[in-house]
């Protein structure tokens, strides 16, 4: 899954050029104190976008302090200076100073609002933050890209409630957003709104069917919600897309085994083992299987293998005692494997009382 850009620092150039447009539209409603100094300070702050295009940001920034020297009162020279000081030159400090010159010489600067928010969160400063974020949205409700900051920082938070509001209010603006639509069925499924969740992911899929994450969310809501059947197809949707998912793979086999679906399951659970030969836990559920299908050589078989790659997994000492009670009528094998389930901390009753009988 991956998140909308809201960042100022991700890609300097591809930013600056996305926001040369709006901020000469500002600058030329600006009131110079002569029109030689409104001149040469315009010259200065296209000099710096130039610069910046180039990747000359020392070059830029020195630019831009000098149409700065000129009208202290410019706006958007702070701004933009903001904007190299935080996307180029690593300068977090000097970039908050230059936001907030920016709006304090204009206070309606929803865009300088916003990107003073993006270097609060750079610095852990979440409550500033989230403070500059809503004063961008209070100026311009139909910021998307505040909408979008904003999210993602109670996402990181990790603020559910909030989360989910802000999600609700994105999508207000963008009804397919993948991402938000993704974010908002995770919380919701968080805080145990399973309608909700079911409603966002249900549209995600729909949307963009191969959005992985959101079949794998479909799924743990169906299996939550004992639809196995459904989450079985939304893990399958996952499993088309990702084929080396051991655990969905291994999930998958469970819900077939727990349907009495066994040659499914037994599909399933081989290829876990094919994946991941090691994996002891698929062996011992291919061992129930097959006892079931009354393949008896290859349950046996599948317990060996189980109890060789992990031998302190207690079921299978316990499945492959009352394989050999049950299936080879062999009590000494089968007391021997009890016993040893006991000695790993296996708490069945009557396997307890079967081995006191026999002391």
């Amino acid at each position: 899954m991956g998140n909308p850009t809201n960042q100022i620092g991700q890609h300097p150039a591809e930013y600056f050029r996305f926001f040369l447009a709006s901020c000469l539209t500002i600058v030329c409603s600006l009131s110079f104190p002569t029109v030689s100094l409104a001149d040469e300070a315009l010259e200065l702050f296209n000099q710096a976008h130039t610069q910046i295009q180039k990747g000359n940001y020392e070059n830029a920034s020195q630019s831009l302090t000098d149409a700065i020297q000129l009208f202290p009162r410019f706006a958007e020279a702070h701004h933009l200076l903001g904007v190299v000081y935080f996307t180029a030159l690593n300068q977090p400090d000097k970039a908050i100073t230059s936001f907030k010159k920016a709006i304090a010489f204009y206070p309606n600067f929803s865009r300088a609002y916003h990107d003073l928010g993006v270097v609060f969160q750079s610095q852990k400063q979440f409550a500033n933050a989230e403070g500059a974020f809503q004063k961008a949205l209070e100026l311009y409700p139909r910021f998307y890209e505040a909408r979008v900051s904003l999210a993602n920082l109670y996402d990181h938070m990790k603020r559910p409630e909030a989360s989910i509001r802000a999600y609700k209010a994105l999508l207000a603006l963008q009804p397919n957003n993948a991402d938000a639509l993704y974010k908002l069925a995770y919380w919701s499924y968080q805080v145990g709104d399973r309608e909700q969740a079911g409603q966002a992911v249900s549209r995600l899929v729909e949307i963009e069917p191969a959005h992985l994450g959101g079949w794998l969310l479909l799924g743990q809501l169906e299996e939550k919600s004992n639809h196995p059947l459904k989450a079985i197809r939304a893990y399958q949707k996952a499993l088309d897309l990702k084929g080396d998912l051991i655990d969905i793979r291994y999930t998958v086999g469970v819900l077939f085994q727990e349907l009495g679906k066994s040659q499914e399951a037994e599909q399933q659970f081989k290829e876990v083992i094919r994946l991941n030969p090691k994996d002891a836990e698929a062996h011992l559920n291919l061992g129930v299987i097959y006892a079931n299908m009354n393949r008896l050589d290859e349950a046996e078989q599948a317990y060996r293998d189980a109890i060789s790659l992990n031998p302190r997994l207690v079921d299978a000492y316990y499945n492959l005692g009352v394989f050999y009670e049950f299936h080879r009528n062999d009590t000494q094998k089968a007391l021997a494997h009890y016993q040893e389930y006991v000695d790993q901390g296996g708490t069945d009753d009557r396997i307890h009382n079967l081995l006191k009988k026999t002391r």
